[in-house]
């Protein structure tokens, strides 16, 4: 009779435990999400694949889309409840209409040393690196580099990295291009140069298309967040926006280095989400997770500032209008 009610006893701290780290029993959500196939969300696939979103309670439903700035409009009519992408000029524009979108977590950086190779480098086509037509950023100037839209985080790396040899955005011939048709935009002379998120870049370099001529545009930039629309920011819906950034967290704090980011655990899951082989993965440039998915306001106010200037939008919004007060700030 003392084992059975001493396993009894452990049994009971064994599930008070489990629902102090979940916040308590929750019945499952079904929570409607949109990405684009990147590292930059390797917290959303771990949480995911190892089930701490569902331990929380939350089922995820995600759509695919080639930029979160494309679903700023569905997330305001509540048709969707968050997104996981960059930031942009929609964004901010929603924002000055009064929209309720808000960014509640920093999901990804770019590396702080200015030597370490970014997930996002400045990549020009081969053939043109090669032949010499195309030695460095400054020779850029007149010729078409792609993003994958106008007014986001490419455009802010672009803008960087073009600053530091003396041009601007306007020096260059601007293509629109989805990520995925970028490699052979570049490998058929279609545009000279583009900014490709990882594993692109890596696979555009793998296949002898593209060259790197500036490793890190803007070194410690804030490179994706996830945004909550209404459905998520209402008071009522509280408890199940924490406990979605809880899950997303827990994951965050297991990649919070660069060497965490890749183990062979870790690359077998990065290359499930993104369908491309763990060989590819293994080689791509690790993205800067804060543990606590912190997001830097300072960024975040730099990017609407160069959009401003760049008349992407017509002026800026004040800090909490943008940023969630579920947001871990620094």
């Amino acid at each position: 009779m003392k084992t059975f009610l001493a396993c009894l006893a452990a049994g009971l701290l064994a599930c008070a435990s489990a629902q102090a780290q979940s916040g308590g029993a929750r019945k499952m959500e079904t929570i409607k999400g949109a990405h684009l196939k990147s590292l930059s969300f390797s917290p959303l696939y771990l949480a995911m694949e190892k089930g701490y979103l569902r331990e929380e309670g939350i089922e995820v439903e995600l759509q695919i889309v080639q930029s979160a700035s494309q679903v700023v409009a569905f997330l305001g009519a509540g048709q969707l409840d968050m997104a996981f992408g960059n930031i942009g000029a929609p964004l901010f524009n929603a924002a000055a209409r009064d929209l309720k979108v808000q960014a509640v977590a920093g999901m990804s950086y770019y590396p702080s040393d200015p030597n370490a190779r970014s997930p996002a480098p400045v990549i020009a086509a081969k053939a043109q690196v090669e032949s010499g037509a195309i030695k460095s950023v400054a020779d850029l100037r007149g010729r078409k580099f792609s993003f994958n839209t106008r007014g986001g985080v490419i455009e802010y790396l672009a803008a960087g990295s073009l600053a530091r040899v003396g041009l601007k955005v306007s020096d260059i011939e601007v293509v629109t291009l989805e990520f995925p048709s970028t490699a052979t935009a570049l490998s058929n002379g279609a545009v000279d140069a583009s900014i490709l998120p990882e594993p692109l870049a890596t696979s555009a370099l793998e296949r002898g298309v593209g060259a790197i001529i500036d490793p890190n545009p803007v070194p410690g930039a804030l490179a994706t967040v996830l945004m909550f629309g209404p459905t998520l920011l209402d008071e009522k819906r509280a408890a199940t926006a924490a406990a979605i950034l809880r899950a997303l967290r827990r994951a965050a704090a297991e990649i919070a280095t660069p060497q965490s980011v890749m183990t062979p655990a870790h690359v077998e899951i990065w290359a499930k989400a993104t369908e491309l082989p763990p060989a590819l993965i293994a080689k791509t440039a690790p993205y800067v997770f804060h543990p606590q998915l912190g997001l830097s306001a300072q960024d975040f106010l730099l990017q609407q500032k160069l959009l401003e200037a760049s008349g992407l939008i017509p002026q800026g919004v004040p800090q909490d209008k943008l940023i969630s007060r579920h947001a871990v700030v620094f």
